[in-house]
């Protein structure tokens, strides 16, 4: 394989920054022991970037290619050659140190030749679901179970991760995207749907390249019931959102990155009705939607006479594309006030968006629609009309040391002082009591999305737990008369 360094024009490191390691504790004192081995073994002149770039001249003269079967199997005999006539150069006095570990070495080798350097475990490790790369000699991790924290490998230096980047991006051509240094952050996808974002180094401090993979479970969902049984919600949640999708009712997903939003909307999305159109634009291309017909769009850098499409003028174009239901991947700039007039003329939709609580998704979306220059101009009654018409239900997704969880449901409704209402008015449906209790259903019956159901024959006992919460009351006397068992009550 060649796999030449590139030139990201960057300019040379600043002196006197230096990478503060934390304080180690537990179970990361040997990780991190491991880690500080490998590093000054490649500061005291180890063998490996030698051998390497040895066996690249080689299998370039070679015209060794990687990806026809058995080029692996002769990239490795290269390898044993090479680390052979390291030792044999030791023996003759022409080497001043010999190889402590071969087999090590060796791997490392075809892991950095042919796959993607020491990133290469940690793509293959189920139990890492975000890789961080702060520098060459910087790689943290988050686990699901284990500890988080420093890998134990490093990369040579920055030409290193320059290589391994472009290795991933030409591995994943379906997203579209090559490394660009002229762009200063990127946004790809890679094959297995792990998202790959890249802060080029010339915007890092310290001049070094920093990558980001939140990836992807390694697991497929594509109903809400698989959420169920993952402990993401409950079996009344997913039944209400089930009425919800199917009542074509527009609905966003809040929370932190990492919290399972784009998950839950994918399965959400797979109780659409299949003959309808869907149309999504997304940064990158991260959604999975299982219908026959979707029109899925990501956004494009501009470079030299190739324009810039950004992601509000795919969403301001989702009209012209006659959707039945338009997807934003994430909202969070410009876009979302496009996507609010998209979703108050009569066509449905989702999106994600980060915010700290359900009610608090609300008025984060008004916010960044003031940030678009028409929003600007627009009284804040305006834009609190145009949120309330536009999204029907919002939940709120955490990440918990047990998985994604969605945490609350509200639904909103008509503003209650009518447009110059100042506050939104909501109905919280669904919540935890505590941090790890059950999502358990308010009592509360929500307004609109009552009359949305009705619309198209779906019951409220189908939707939210009447009967079982009436059976409940009567069987403890709690409704002696007859009145029913819950109160409407709305939230602002």
């Amino acid at each position: 394989m060649n796999a030449e360094p590139l030139n990201d024009g960057v300019a040379p490191h600043v002196p006197g920054t230096k990478h503060r390691e934390p304080t180690s504790h537990g179970g990361r004192d040997a990780d991190q022991a491991q880690r500080l081995s490998i590093k000054e073994q490649d500061e005291a002149g180890s063998p490996l970037a030698e051998i390497e770039a040895r066996v690249q001249r080689r299998a370039k003269s070679m015209a060794l290619d990687l990806d026809v079967g058995g080029s692996q199997d002769a990239l490795r005999d290269l390898i044993a050659d090479e680390l052979a006539a390291w030792s044999m150069e030791c023996r003759r006095g022409l080497r001043s140190h010999d190889i402590p570990d071969p087999a090590q070495v060796a791997r490392r080798a075809f892991l950095n030749l042919a796959m993607y350097g020491p990133l290469t475990e940690l793509l293959e490790d189920s139990d890492v679901w975000e890789i961080m790369v702060n520098a060459p000699d910087a790689i943290f991790v988050k686990r699901h179970a284990g500890h988080s924290g420093f890998h134990h490998d490093v990369f040579h230096d920055d030409d290193h991760v320059i290589r391994t980047l472009t290795r991933l991006l030409d591995d994943a051509a379906g997203s579209h995207r090559t490394l660009e240094p002229l762009m200063g952050l990127q946004d790809a996808q890679l094959p297995d749907g792990s998202r790959l974002h890249i802060v080029h180094r010339d915007l890092a401090r310290g001049g070094h390249l920093m990558v980001n993979i939140r990836k992807f479970t390694g697991v497929a969902f594509s109903s809400l019931d698989e959420l169920v049984d993952r402990n993401m919600l409950s079996t009344e949640a997913a039944r209400l959102l089930r009425a919800v999708v199917g009542a074509r009712l527009s609905m966003v997903i809040a929370g932190a990155p990492g919290s399972g939003k784009t998950t839950l909307l994918n399965c959400a999305a797979g109780h659409l009705d299949p003959s309808l159109r869907v149309v999504v634009a997304e940064e990158v291309f991260e959604t999975d939607i299982p219908l026959a017909n979707v029109a899925s769009m990501q956004t494009r850098g501009g470079r030299g006479e190739r324009e810039e499409v950004t992601l509000r003028q795919l969403v301001a174009g989702f009209l012209r594309m006659a959707p039945d239901v338009a997807i934003v991947g994430e909202v969070r700039d410009e876009e979302a006030l496009p996507l609010l007039r998209t979703l108050s003329s009569g066509v449905k939709g989702y999106t994600t968006i980060h915010a700290g609580s359900a009610r608090q998704a609300l008025t984060r979306l008004r916010f960044i629609s003031q940030l678009a220059e028409a929003g600007a101009n627009l009284p804040l009654s305006a834009l609190n009309t145009l949120v309330s018409e536009a999204v029907d239900v919002v939940v709120h997704t955490e990440r918990t040391s047990s998985g994604p969880q969605v945490t609350e449901i509200l639904a909103v409704e008509d503003l209650a002082g009518g447009t110059d209402a100042a506050q939104f008015t909501v109905t919280p449906l669904f919540g935890r009591g505590r941090h790890d209790g059950p999502l358990e259903w308010s009592g509360l019956v929500p307004v609109r999305m009552g009359a949305a159901f009705a619309r198209v024959g779906i019951a409220l006992d189908d939707a939210l737990p009447l009967a079982h919460a009436a059976r409940s009351r009567v069987e403890k006397g709690a409704n002696s008369n007859g009145a029913g068992p819950v109160q409407n009550e709305v939230a602002t």
